[in-house]
């Protein structure tokens, strides 16, 4: 019976240590089950987040690519938006931003043809996001900046209103104007400087092949695209500024996202001096019939010269009325009291000299009316010098008032200066000097010179837009 309990208290103390061989041992397999699961979640974190992080990259890369597209596309960005948004796979959020200052500033929006610089930031988010918090690759962000770049077109040179291989004096007053808004006008000097000022309006281009440009209180409605400096003062410009030297402009009203100079500003391309010399097959090759003058070379209504000078309104075909063999010295002068002359065809007038004071033509067609003083060296310079008989080379000298009417466009020819105090001269001028005293108004109207090309064949660069240009860089930030 001793025995029976005795074996019976050491059977029992054998359950108690089992129990806690048991329990130690589930404890162990706990802390195993849990090291197990908690590297298995964080094993499952990393392989998502970096799967999410490939599918977000290639997202935001989709992103650039859309933008890029729109911005290579005619108008996609003006038409479509600076901000591009993807809600089906790939998500992403793109968007376009533009800098005027080669990057120093951004301004979130399409890039004007003003722009230096664009950029572009991607948002790409991923298909499938990260567990177990491991977010870090959900969203990736790329960027990416490019030149933005000028489309040049070079434009045919198509004539200018006024010509000159050089100005002399100071445009006071001066107005130019168009008689069709559609058509180009220009003032275009092949050298030296010019000075506007005294409320002189030009409503077109100021070109300078080789000079500086002053203006103060002048008003140019186009563009001004000078190789040299540019000083602009109490002025309003209509158009770009372009100028190879420095550019200084106070107290101006003009668009600055056009404005630029520099050594990277093209030279604008002004044509050489065209030689037109007496030459009458020239002309009869044309279809003209040439009249030689026989009166006396200082016209006035009440005198016989004015008498064959009215003749030139029963000339019916295409007429050049010589003035160099009746006055090869002495200049061909208008006195004040004209009467006016009705054309009824297309005349020119070549003499070694023209002095008008007043000149009074009209017609109810069409006509043109050209005043040449030809220029005999054929060295594509102005040539002022007189043509041997002859001692005489000269002016055009325009004084007090001309009337043309709107249907009679005029050009003025000489290698010597055209020097116009007119306010109602309609055509071009082409001059080897041009000055415009205090009355001087031109309304431009393409006429040139009949079979003469005056424009070398050359063109003049024009800004039509601007494009995407070369890469600077792609950055991924995360």
């Amino acid at each position: 019976m001793f025995l029976t309990k005795a074996i019976a208290r050491v059977r029992h103390g054998e359950r108690g240590s089992a129990l806690i061989a048991v329990l130690g041992i589930m404890v162990v397999l706990s802390i195993v089950t849990v090291t197990v699961g908690t590297v298995t979640v964080q094993a499952a974190g990393t392989t998502s987040a970096s799967r999410a992080g490939v599918q977000s990259h290639a997202a935001a890369e989709a992103g650039l690519d859309v933008a890029l597209a729109r911005l290579t596309t005619t108008n996609g960005c003006s038409a479509l938006g600076n901000a591009i948004t993807s809600t089906v796979t790939p998500v992403f959020t793109s968007t376009i931003s533009h800098s005027l200052n080669s990057g120093s500033t951004w301004t979130n929006g399409c890039p004007p043809v003003s722009a230096t610089h664009v950029r572009i930031t991607s948002v790409g988010t991923a298909e499938q996001l990260g567990v177990a918090r491991a977010s870090s690759g959900d969203k990736s962000t790329v960027q990416a900046i490019y030149k933005w770049v000028p489309i040049i077109v070079q434009v045919p040179i198509d004539g200018a209103a006024v010509y000159a291989n050089s100005v002399d004096g100071v445009l006071k007053k001066f107005n130019l104007s168009s008689a069709n808004n559609s058509v180009a006008t220009s003032v275009m000097v092949k050298t030296g400087d010019v000075v506007c000022t005294n409320n002189a309006k030009i409503g077109g281009d100021l070109i300078l092949g080789g000079g500086n440009a002053k203006l103060n209180m002048c008003d140019v409605a186009g563009k001004i695209h000078v190789n040299g400096n540019v000083d602009i003062d109490s002025s309003n410009v209509g158009g770009s500024i372009w100028a190879t030297g420095t550019l200084s402009i106070t107290n101006s009203t003009y668009n600055t996202a056009t404005v630029r100079s520099g050594a990277t500003v093209p030279i604008p391309a002004i044509p050489n001096w065209t030689d037109i010399n007496w030459d009458p097959a020239h002309w009869t090759g044309m279809g003209y019939n040439i009249v030689n003058w026989t009166g006396s070379c200082n016209i006035s209504k009440n005198n016989a010269a004015g008498t064959e000078w009215a003749r030139i309104a029963t000339y019916i075909t295409p007429t050049v009325v010589n003035f160099l063999n009746a006055c090869p010295n002495t200049p061909v002068t208008t006195s004040n009291d004209m009467d006016y002359v009705a054309l009824k065809s297309d005349i020119v007038l070549v003499a070694n000299k023209f002095t008008f004071d007043k000149l009074y033509f009209s017609a109810t067609t069409t006509r043109t009316l050209t005043f040449l003083v030809p220029d005999d060296v054929p060295d594509g310079q102005p040539t002022c010098s007189p043509t041997a008989p002859s001692t005489l080379k000269g002016d055009i000298y325009l004084t007090n008032e001309s009337d043309f009417g709107t249907n009679i466009a005029a050009m003025a020819y000489t290698p010597c200066k055209i020097q116009s105090d007119r306010n109602g001269f309609r055509g071009q001028m082409y001059g080897g000097e041009v000055e415009f005293n205090q009355q001087a108004s031109l309304q431009f109207v393409p006429v040139g010179v009949q079979g003469i090309d005056l424009s070398g064949g050359l063109t003049n660069p024009v800004q039509t837009g601007a494009q995407l240009g070369d890469p600077l860089s792609t950055l991924d930030l995360g």
